[in-house]
């Protein structure tokens, strides 16, 4: 986010002083609440643009000016804390990372605390997730007690290696007075701070408010050089009286009531539909469903059915387990509830057998005969030519082997077949040895994942008709007894994976090893992209896809060829989301490179990220966006930062374009 504060960057230099005006290059505190005492925390801001592993940073509130205790003393391993049981010394914890322009909110109490106050989890909470200043040694205080003091106090964020004699200041608070200030002047190792009576302060905040920092990136008059700070600031010189001010907390939340779901005991063929009350005064900005299955979580919206009734139809699921649901209602001030979780079981209907299923417990099923549907992804006599190895698929995303000792041809692709036969595993490979196929329906839809070459290289999609993309990094043809093509494809994680053209298949040559097929080849050159589907496979332990038409090579086209310059534009008006309108943006980037399109506010957090892919190719792009968040929430009227990052992957340079959006306000 750094580049985008630098657009309006100024610096003030004053003779024989080291102060400016400027932005903040260390993570900095950007939010605080003192009251109430359930509702105690702290945010904490990273507007560089490097993520910033937090493992070895510590919080502090715990300074003891009478007794000479101090955060700075910690290294030494003695009174480096009050001890009281209202004050903390704690460390983030190990591997914890800030995100480059993300933002944390710190609880100083705990998880359930905070969320009974604001309808929301914290990141991380004092009680819950952070660490003890020193391992064995209680210095979180008692759980029981407020920890901030809602008159006058500290609250200091500092960094220390583990080894080092002396700490570093990353950002400093002091509220109410000056008789919590700490000054390090005259401490072995330190550079002098701001003489505490000097030092500026906050004022406090009554409860329904709290203190925010008035530009999240910056510091005001700051000293940048000299200082303890961890890039050279003093950070006790910081204008606090200035640099924060105190806003509005609207305490109400959304109420939600009566949350339904219909069936109440669903199965894996049933449509499941949801539906909830939600009441505000201020109005309701979003209801959102969220929902965990099968290890993976969605956001979804509900929409207003009737007055204050939201609802949302999702599945069928086609697969049975637990799923977790609960509601989350945003008002337009910002402020959220939610539901607590309620499981319930998805129940499968026996007789309607997956073929994951049945991978699933192939041990259990070698040697009967079953019955099963699905589609045909690859017929007989594509990939293999002197018996029957065709494929079937179903929409659990799992596909396996037809076979028969004679050469089959009586169906093709897109055929939706009922399948009798006996389960077999041959050297490895599960597969249905059929007694008979009955066409159920003909071009039916072709079922494919569609999956990342990292995903695809986990060897989990043997037999299973795939979707992947990437760039063409090397060819070697068919040559001696080697009969097929082998094309190495790399996408944006890269990772490579091996296609393999099988002569047999007539896409690229033929059995005499002619090239047949003069438009593909000059697709399947160096340098190209190319989206590719066939069935997954290995070969040597190594990860192969093999498609069986021409049709399943085409090249990865989005927008228009571009220019290979770096272009971003968006159109010059305010729009207003809750009223269904969207904004046009277009851009266009070069060939070879990462390309980030995000959206920002003007305090530096991210919003969404519109577009985040490596590609070889420059083009152009046209394109909207509904002033939805990453959430799929309305996001409050006010000016956005859309922020455009290439890293070409060839020299290096990067490119930055940034341009404002403007959300006008919606009155009913």
């Amino acid at each position: 986010m750094g580049n985008i504060y630098k657009k309006v960057f100024f610096r003030v230099i004053l003779l024989a002083s080291s102060f400016v005006f400027g932005q903040a290059d260390h993570i900095i505190f950007s939010e605080i609440v003192l009251t109430p005492s359930d509702g105690e925390y702290v945010e904490i801001t990273n507007p560089t643009e490097v993520d910033v592993d937090l493992s070895d940073y510590y919080l502090t509130d715990a300074t003891d000016n009478v007794s000479g205790k101090f955060y700075y003393k910690l290294p030494s391993g003695t009174d480096y804390w009050s001890g009281s049981g209202s004050d903390f010394i704690c460390r983030f914890p190990a591997g914890y990372s800030l995100a480059a322009g993300a933002s944390i909110k710190v609880s100083l109490r705990d998880n359930e605390s905070y969320e009974n106050t604001f309808g929301e989890a914290p990141d991380l909470s004092l009680d819950n997730e952070m660490l003890n200043a020193v391992a064995g040694e209680s210095t979180k205080g008692s759980t029981t007690a407020p920890k901030l003091y809602n008159v006058n106090e500290t609250l200091v964020l500092f960094y220390w290696d583990g080894s080092s004699s002396i700490v570093k200041d990353v950002d400093y608070l002091l509220w109410g007075d000056n008789a919590f200030a700490i000054d390090k002047s005259d401490v072995s190792g330190y550079q002098p701070d701001t003489p505490a009576n000097s030092q500026s302060f906050m004022s406090i905040h009554t409860t329904n408010e709290k203190l925010i920092r008035a530009a999240t990136s910056s510091e005001g008059i700051e000293t940048v050089a000299g200082g303890n700070g961890i890039t050279g600031h003093n950070e006790t010189s910081e204008p606090l009286s200035n640099t924060w001010i105190t806003a509005s907390l609207i305490s109400s939340k959304p109420d939600i009531s009566d949350l339904s779901l219909t069936p109440s005991s669903p199965t894996t063929e049933d449509v499941l539909v949801f539906e909830v009350i939600v009441l505000d005064a201020e109005g309701v900005a979003s209801v959102n469903l969220k929902y965990e299955f099968q290890s993976e979580s969605f956001s979804l919206p509900m929409s207003e059915s009737s007055s204050s009734v939201y609802s949302i139809q999702i599945g069928p699921l086609g697969t049975s387990g637990t799923l977790i649901y609960s509601v989350l209602a945003e008002d337009i001030s910002g402020l959220k509830d939610s539901t607590s979780m309620i499981a319930v079981n998805i129940s499968e209907q026996p007789e309607d057998m997956t073929i994951a299923d049945l991978l699933n417990d192939l041990d259990s099923f070698v040697g009967q005969v079953i019955e099963i549907d699905g589609v045909v992804t690859v017929p007989a006599a594509r990939l293999r030519t002197n018996f029957t190895e065709a494929f079937l698929q179903d929409e659990s995303g799992r596909g396996i082997i037809l076979y028969s000792s004679d050469l089959d041809t009586s169906f093709t692709r897109g055929d939706s077949v009922l399948v009798v036969a006996e389960v077999d595993e041959f050297d490895g490979k599960p597969e249905l040895i059929y007694s008979s196929i009955t066409v159920l329906k003909q071009n039916a839809n072709v079922p494919v994942e569609e999956i990342t070459i990292s995903e695809f290289n986990t060897l989990k999609y043997g037999y299973t008709f795939v979707k992947v993309w990437g760039k063409v990094i090397s060819r070697s043809d068919p040559f001696g007894t080697n009969t097929g093509a082998n094309i190495s494809l790399q996408d944006a994680s890269g990772e490579v994976t091996t296609m393999r053209i099988w002569n047999s298949t007539n896409i690229l040559f033929n059995d005499n090893m002619d090239l047949i097929n003069l438009e593909l080849d000059s697709l399947l050159q160096v340098g190209q992209i190319i989206e590719v589907s066939g069935i997954g496979g290995e070969y040597s332990g190594a990860s192969q896809l093999q498609p069986a038409y021409a049709s399943d090579i085409s090249e990865k086209l989005e927008g228009q060829t571009g220019n290979f310059e770096a272009t971003l534009s968006v159109s010059p008006y305010p729009f207003v989301p809750q009223l269904g309108e969207v904004i046009k943006y277009s851009y266009s980037f070069p060939s070879d490179a990462r390309i980030k399109l995000r959206i920002f506010d003007t305090a530096g957090r991210l919003i969404t990220t519109l577009y985040d892919e490596y590609r070889g190719i420059s083009f152009y792009k046209e394109a909207t966006w509904d002033g939805r968040d990453n959430l799929n929430r309305l996001v409050p009227s006010g000016t956005y930062l859309i922020h455009l990052d290439i890293i070409d992957s060839v020299t290096g340079k990067n490119h930055q374009k940034i341009a404002p959006i403007v959300i006008a306000s919606y009155e009913n």
